[in-house]
């Protein structure tokens, strides 16, 4: 989330300065200089077309329109014509002229360089042109695309898409005579790969330019190219890539042409692609791409053949086989067991396992980097075959009658399979309500989150819930928020992988064969020299510490904290004040013990010096020679800045060291370190540049310019410090952290991502610790002491008593029942506690087991609330962001409409709507940016930039300029930080998570506090889960049922309290008991008996037979047996039992559903049926949920810049909250159907 906005950030103050250049004329001036340079090349033009591409860079759309508004207006013929006249003046490969060149060279008669270099010395150039002709038209924009190719209007009109195709075939013909000239030779030399360099990097642009102009799609330069030579030039560049890759592959120094011959591969396949963009069933161009491929067969086969080689190498290295001859774990196989897998595996044909070992490097051990090599070659073949897949899937699709693609598929049958899990493939309906299909990549790492167990109860939570209650408009809202909602999870849950993965194998593989350079060698011969570079680094490491920009660092990291993450910090840094404080003492002390043991030993005795003479002579490792031993009696020992000598007669005398002045290479070493340091404070505290650049109305003159920059002075001020204030923004986190944050932040990190990984295990462990516990409990018992046992009695109650106060635990606080009791320490009490709780005497050894797993259930408990913290809040908080985010956005809340008084969740989230940090997880972070510009021109702008915290002017930005810790602390962002503690103690689960921890914490005080965890049951179970909620779905009618039960009892203790009062005594063993003579007990006693008991109160009090008032009782009793039993508390058994049964046919109907239509589509099973399988085939290849959701992520992290057309089309519909390019009601194979039943018609 921070790179996107980052990089959204980038955007921003890339369109500021490209904005500013334009106001001033720039764009209007670099298609004049184009206009004027005639179609002849020069640095001018050059430098023009670089101005060019800097300001139409990211596809700048206002940009885009004033050049196209300026050439249409003046109806400029020249600019066009100078761009067909550049693109005839571009060169190609001249083979004759390289070869000249080269025996020139060879005959030392060459004064003009290398042979490459009279070769496309415009390479850069051209390059540059076809850049600007593919940005004016970046993004799809379909006005550009149609102008390039023709000028209505003018009075000549250039068709400039045919002028491309033309360059390219120029190009493709001269880089097949530099194959030809070198097929014959094993290697390219370094003058033969420069140009090939140079050619391939012109034709990939070329290729992405052809790109751009057709994507949209733009049907008319789809049907121009298809009408062009391009397919010539496809057709030879298939032939260069079937044969250079096989001949580039079996050497390592040919690699790097390799793998711009890919790069190229791989844009001409995207440009193919793009040319069946809304092209419908059997089409012409998709009848022309089949011609082509047909054409160049045996070449396709080739390359199809050389990638599916590759692909088969992941299952190949990744086999448990194959990692047992990796017996180091450091990824260097021999290439004879390499060979020997290959063989094993029976994938390879034999010609292929040659070719695969004549790819493969050894190193000077014999071995191979098999590693390495998988990257390699995998991953291009990977990514480029991918394309080639989508290439062919669409083809056949296109094309579905088609007999001469059989062939290709049969061949593309490996490389199909392969691809098949990863390829994505969903259905939309068009701006010309016409259904198209959509491909895409699915990455793995995506596919293996989908399947983990919080995305499935996600899943699992939508379906039954937000499915049912939804309608239909409601239902595709519902599903984009469950798509964005997974989308977030499973980033969430990749970043926690990626922390363990950093520290993974391989690391360590990547780390196997890396060699240390020459000063770090003769560094670690050193003893000496290691040792006072460990002590310079750890004199470095305390003293960062407490450097500023470690202050400011964890100053910056306590404002984004809650309360809690506050509380634990302050603790842990206590543990670690303790720890390191005990740590250095214990070294102080250490070293002084090795003083006072080398003075009390005195002098070496003679045979340790025979033994150290001993194993220097042995042959073992050649090490530098020894100094000369110093004589004895000038022995000299240096420890803590004193000098200790050993004078005549065997005494020490100890001495203040003097040390020495530093030499020139020390002192340049300290110097050397320190720079570093020093420099990064200096960039740190450069000023930036206040001024601005001079403006273009200033450099032309000119009153109308002049007044013109005055106008819009206020406006360019005001975003230069919005700029100024974004880039001051991104320089605050590029303070790197220290040593000691770095290190305790990536075990915290490994820590907590374990525990959010392991969260289900967790509980699954709680849950079974929990029944060991309460099994365990079955074993305790009650013991009975006799009172009057005498003085061993007594002994023995004191001897419980004082061993379960000293646990502090036990049974529990209170295991012991007595008769009477108090706070006096008397004897009599003694005799009075007569029963204790606990094992029997034969299996006391219970009890430690006992004591053992309340500890590590509590342990687990804690571990459980930490991972879900870490796991599951960061999800309730990105939810509730965009919840706000989105009304606020679309529906005007806090700005053109007022939350209702009684919606106390819209009140406490105004109060995060002003924070500097919000939105903090979800993605856009410049909503309130769009906010303040949509409601800007109807509403107040300082209420609303109030409202959402934004700075209005440079001035209050400046006023917040300021540094220290006092500055830090004020400007503390309290209110997010107050606000996510309110979301997050109101969270349900969260709160079920921490009294799971309360309880577990007291079951150390009395273990039958375990019991309450055996609910954790019907929490776990789905089918147990669903009872629980049949009692809280219709929580709101049980209330007010069960309030409505208490006031009837009320009513009728007032009339019980008035008029029957003598019926509620009671007389037992000679005591009266009235259980009516006071308000409360006698409401107390209804609520209690009354309400149990089967027949009413009646049950409960003395028969009114005989008395005086026996009517009114009798209707007394019976209406309250009508009201209370009969009605209420049948009422609420009927909630109960009813929402059960709603909640099990709402299961089954979404199952039903779900089994029965579509849910993208809404189409019936019925229709489907008429081909073996097809509903299956429907909802999990064309109409996967999934893949949409997928299809959401893949837009999300892809550049806005590289999109399709399709892919611009949803984004943008996305962005505006509209759902159109679902196919509701309608499906691709539906209309397939419709056009053919047409056709036969005609």
């Amino acid at each position: 989330m921070h790179k996107l906005m980052e990089q959204e950030m980038e955007k921003q103050k890339l369109i500021f300065h490209q904005t500013r250049l334009a106001n001033r004329g720039v764009a209007e001036m670099v298609l004049l200089h184009i206009s004027a340079c005639k179609g002849i090349p020069s640095e001018m033009v050059m430098k023009t077309l670089e101005l060019g591409i800097s300001i139409l860079r990211g596809g700048n759309i206002e940009i885009q329109k004033g050049m196209l508004n300026h050439l249409k207006e003046k109806k400029d013929v020249g600019f066009f014509t100078s761009i067909a006249g550049l693109m005839n003046s571009c060169g190609v490969l001249d083979l004759d002229a390289f070869e000249r060149n080269t025996k020139a060279e060879g005959l030392g008669v060459g004064s003009e360089g290398a042979a490459g270099e009279k070769n496309m010395h415009d390479a850069d150039f051209t390059c540059a042109l076809f850049r600007f002709i593919q940005l004016t038209c970046e993004g799809h924009n379909q006005e550009w695309q149609n102008y390039l190719r023709t000028q209505a209007g003018n009075t000549t009109t250039v068709n400039v898409v045919i002028c491309t195709v033309d360059y390219l075939l120029r190009l493709q013909e001269s880089i097949m005579d530099f194959y030809w000239h070198y097929s014959s030779k094993e290697l390219i030399d370094p003058a033969g790969k420069a140009n090939f360099f140079k050619a391939i990097d012109v034709a990939s642009q070329v290729f992405n330019t052809l790109t751009e102009v057709i994507q949209g799609p733009c049907t008319q330069n789809q049907q121009a190219l298809a009408h062009s030579r391009l397919w010539d030039a496809v057709g030879g560049f298939l032939f260069l890539f079937s044969h250079m890759q096989d001949k580039l592959s079996k050497h390592s120094s040919q690699v790097d042409l390799l793998k711009v011959l890919l790069n190229l591969q791989k844009d001409m396949i995207t440009m193919m692609l793009s040319m069946l963009e809304g092209n419908v069933v059997n089409g012409t161009i998709g009848k022309q791409m089949v011609d082509t491929l047909v054409e160049s067969a045996g070449n396709v086969e080739l390359i199809l053949k050389y990638f599916d080689m590759f692909l088969k190498l992941k299952d190949l290295v990744t086999s448990p086989s194959f990692l047992e001859i990796d017996s180091n774990n450091d990824g260097w196989v021999y290439p004879k067991d390499f060979k020997e897998k290959m063989e094993q595996q029976k994938s390879y044909t034999p010609e292929e396992i040659e070719f695969m070992l004549a790819c493969c490097e050894t190193n000077h051990d014999g071995k191979i980097n098999y590693a390495a090599f998988m990257g390699r070659f995998h991953e291009p073949a990977k990514e480029i075959g991918f394309n080639l897949a989508v290439l062919l899937t669409n083809l056949s699709e296109h094309m579905p009658n088609e007999p001469r693609l059989a062939r290709f598929l049969e061949t593309a049958g490996s490389v199909l399979n392969y691809f098949e899990p990863f390829l994505g493939r969903i259905e939309i309906l068009n701006g010309n309500k016409k259904i198209e299909r959509v491909y895409f990549e699915i990455k793995e790492s995506n596919i293996e989150q989908w399947e983990k167990p919080q995305i499935k109860e996600s899943k699992r939570q939508y379906f039954y819930t937000t499915v049912v209650d939804a309608g239909d408009k409601e239902l595709l809202e519902t599903f984009i928020n469950f798509c964005e909602d997974a989308i977030f999870e499973m980033q969430h849950a990749s970043s926690l992988m990626a922390v363990e993965d950093s520290v993974g194998p391989n690391k360590v593989r990547e780390s196997s064969y890396t060699y240390l350079g020459d000063d770090e060698e003769e560094k670690n011969k050193d003893p000496f020299r290691r040792g006072l570079q460990v002590f310079k680094d750890g004199v470095s490491l305390f003293f960062s510490m407490f450097s500023p920009a470690n202050i400011k660092t964890k100053i910056a990291e306590m404002q984004q904290m809650t309360i809690p993450e506050l509380i634990v910090g302050f603790f842990r840094m206590m543990f670690y004040a303790v720890y390191y404080s005990g740590f250095g003492i214990g070294v102080i002390l250490n070293y002084f013990l090795k003083i006072l043991l080398t003075l009390m030993r005195g002098p070496n005795t003679e045979e340790e010096v025979v033994e150290v003479k001993e194993e220097e002579e042995k042959p073992l490792r050649h090490l530098p020679a020894l100094p000369p031993t110093p004589d004895e009696s000038n022995l000299q020992i240096q420890a803590f800045g004193m000098d200790i000598t050993k004078e005549d007669g065997g005494q020490m005398k100890i001495a203040p060291h003097e040390s020495n002045t530093l030499t020139p290479q020390s002192s340049m070493e300290e110097a050397g370190e320190s720079t570093p340091e020093e420099g990064v404070g200096d960039e740190a505290n450069k000023p930036g540049d206040s001024e601005g650049p001079m403006s273009f109305a200033d450099l032309l003159g000119g009153e109308q310019a002049k007044a013109e920059a005055a106008a819009a002075a206020e406006a360019a001020a005001a975003q230069e410090a919005a700029m100024a204030a974004i880039a001051a923004n991104k320089q605050v986190p590029s303070v790197e952290p220290t040593a000691v944050h770095g290190t305790d932040s990536k075990y915290y990190k490994r820590i907590v991502s374990y525990l959010a990984r392991k969260f289900y295990s967790l509980k699954w462990m709680a849950l079974v610790l929990a029944f060991s516990i309460n099994f365990t409990l079955l074993c305790y018992r009650v013991t009975s002491l006799d009172a009057a046992g005498g003085d061993s009695s007594k002994e023995l109650l004191t001897d419980i008593i004082g061993d379960a106060s000293g646990e502090g635990s036990g049974s529990g606080g209170g295991p012991f029942e007595a008769s009477g009791g108090g706070e006096e320490g008397s004897g009599e009490d003694m005799e009075d506690l007569l029963e204790y709780v606990d094992v029997p005497e034969d299996y006391q050894y219970m009890s430690y087991v006992m004591r053992c797993m309340a500890v590590v259930h509590t342990i687990v408990s804690l571990a459980m609330l930490i991972a879900y913290y870490q796991l599951k809040v960061p999800l309730a908080i990105f939810k509730r962001e965009k919840e706000i985010a989105r009304r606020v956005e679309f529906d005007g809340l806090y700005i053109a409409e007022s939350p209702d008084e009684d919606d106390i969740k819209a009140h406490w989230d105004k109060m995060v709507i002003s924070a500097k940090s919000f939105p903090d997880n979800y993605w856009d972070k410049f909503v309130k940016k769009k906010v303040r510009q949509k409601y800007s021109e109807t509403y107040d702008f300082d209420y609303i930039s109030n409202l959402l915290g934004l700075e209005k002017t440079s001035f209050s930005q400046q006023e917040n300029d300021g540094s220290g810790i006092f500055h830090r602390f004020t400007t503390w962002d309290w209110r997010y930080s107050i606000w996510k503690g309110g979301v997050t103690i109101t969270d349900n689960s969260f709160l079920y998570s921490f009294f799971y921890l309360i309880f577990s914490i007291a079951g150390n005080y009395n273990y039958f506090f375990f019991a309450a965890h055996l609910l954790d049951v019907a929490v776990g179970i789905k089918a147990l889960r669903t009872i629980l909620q049949s009692v809280t779905h219709n929580g709101k009618q049980l209330l007010m049922t069960v309030g409505l039960l208490t006031i009837i009892v009320y009513i009728y203790t007032v009339i019980a309290f008035n008029f029957f009062r003598k019926f509620y005594v009671q007389e037992e063993e000679g005591e009266v008991d009235r259980k009516c003579h006071d308000m409360l007990s006698c409401f107390t006693f209804h609520l209690y008996k009354g309400v149990r008991a089967g027949g009413g109160i009646g049950d409960e009090i003395e028969a009114p037979d005989g008395d005086d008032s026996e009517l009114y009782r009798i209707i007394f009793d019976i209406t309250f047996f009508f009201f209370v039993i009969v009605i209420l508390l049948a009422i609420i058994q009927g909630l109960i039992i009813d929402a059960f049964g709603e909640l099990r046919d709402q299961l089954e109907s979404v199952k039903t559903n779900m089994e029965s239509n579509c849910f993208i589509c809404g189409l019936g099973k019925d229709y489907f049926e008429s081909v073996p399988h097809g509903f299956d085939t429907h909802v999990q290849k064309e109409h996967n949920l999934a893949n949409y959701m997928f299809f959401l992520m893949h837009l999300i992290n892809k550049p806005d810049t590289e999109y399709t057309g399709q892919e611009t089309y949803v984004w943008n519909m996305y962005q505006q909250r509209v759902w159109d390019f679902f196919p509701v009601g309608d499906c691709f194979r539906k209309q397939t159907e419709a056009v053919e039943e047409d056709v036969k018609k005609k």
